[in-house]
């Protein structure tokens, strides 16, 4: 269950804003920097990060929870993305395996909302092939001169830093070749172009990345070199299990808000909901949801235990809840009619939204393979 105080704290950030000012935000295709802020000011984008680097200190399991209850609180379904990309695969991965010195001088300001970061590992030539790479770090004496260049990066356009995977010994490929290190806005590591124009979760902006001949030294790795798999694949596991809380959150909410319509909307003399075609429909939905719950709870379970199963258990539920997710938003839409259909309706805009959970974090196809693998597939 979420701590109580934190879901009136995400509330009453929420209702700060009305969905006129949700709507503009998704039009302009504009970041919502003054509710990140308020939900930094409560330490939002810091959940499960001790105290002594500026975190809530949260438990796993009540940072989680708490990502739900922003999926279900927070109709500016972009910010709430944003806001987990940025926790889960950018201020984890400095609290899991950055140096005293690196979470010190980071994670505060990270976990307060004064600055943001972007994980940046897709490149324009192999897509969900992450670690297939042209992005080269160069060792040279005690510093690297890193050049390539990185797309599909959420959170970019306004990162101060960015968590950059290069190759770093290609001979010994994905696993000891690869290395993460940490880069900064500031100090002009990289350059980002100007936001891709996109269907869904447009108040999160996303850009490629450019990095071109900087010279870092070895202070700015992330974890030993070679240790970029690692620190990625842990971080994944991380965002699936976020991420499908967030999403289950979204999806009760417009689970409660297409009851209420139903039950309000009349046609031929009867609320729409005495309609065994619709409310079945809905039914569906209800027992997906409650399953998705229960694998929400198991991948929990697992990562508080580091469990053998850990990866098994987030692909799962990655898998399950995205296509949940995607088809749900589909299905109340049709139900909502031409209510739905109406652009930036509230409808439609949840349904472009969730158009991209089969594809980040590891598409749908990504994780039947990785289930695959994991259940002894060879």
């Amino acid at each position: 269950m979420v701590n109580e105080q934190l879901k009136i704290d995400i509330s009453e950030i929420c209702q700060k804003f009305d969905t006129q000012q949700i709507i503009n935000f998704d039009k302009k295709q504009s970041f919502n920097r003054p509710l990140w802020a308020d939900f930094g000011q409560k330490g939002m984008q810091g959940l499960c990060i001790p105290k002594q680097y500026g975190g809530n200190g949260l438990d796993i399991a009540t940072s989680i929870f708490g990502l739900k209850e922003i999926g279900y609180q927070c109709q500016d379904n972009g910010l709430s993305f944003s806001v987990g990309a940025h926790l889960l695969a950018g201020v984890v991965p400095i609290w899991l395996y950055g140096t005293e010195e690196q979470r010190t001088k980071l994670l505060p300001d990270l976990c307060n909302g004064k600055t943001i970061i972007a994980n940046a590992i897709s490149e324009p030539q192999s897509g969900s092939d992450v670690f297939n790479m042209n992005t080269v770090a160069t060792k040279e004496g005690e510093y690297y001169v890193i050049n390539g260049q990185k797309t599909y990066c959420s959170n970019a356009p306004v990162a101060d830093h960015i968590i950059l995977y290069a190759m770093t010994n290609p001979a010994k490929g994905m696993f000891g070749g690869v290395s993460a290190f940490l880069l900064s806005r500031t100090k002009g590591h990289f350059t980002t172009t100007d936001p891709v124009d996109k269907m869904g979760l447009r108040s999160c902006l996303m850009s490629d990345v450019l990095i071109q001949n900087i010279k870092v030294s070895s202070d700015q790795l992330l974890g030993k070199e070679g240790g970029g798999a690692i620190i990625f694949n842990r971080a994944m596991t991380w965002e699936r299990i976020g991420l499908s809380a967030l999403h289950l959150g979204t999806l009760n909410r417009i689970f409660d808000n297409i009851i209420q319509w139903m039950n309000q909307r009349r046609s031929f003399g009867q609320s729409l909901s005495k309609y065994q075609a619709l409310s079945h429909k809905i039914v569906d939905i209800k027992i997906e949801i409650d399953a998705c719950q229960l694998l929400l709870t198991d991948a929990i379970t697992q990562l508080e235990q580091n469990s053998k199963k850990l990866d098994l258990a987030a692909s799962i539920l990655k898998l399950k809840t995205s296509e949940l997710y995607r088809k749900a938003a589909v299905d109340i839409l049709q139900i909502a009619g031409a209510n739905g259909y109406i652009n930036n309706s509230y409808f439609e805009r949840t349904a472009r939204d969730a158009m991209a959970s089969t594809l980040y974090s590891g598409s749908s196809e990504i994780q039947r393979n990785i289930i695959a693998r994991k259940i002894g597939l060879k």
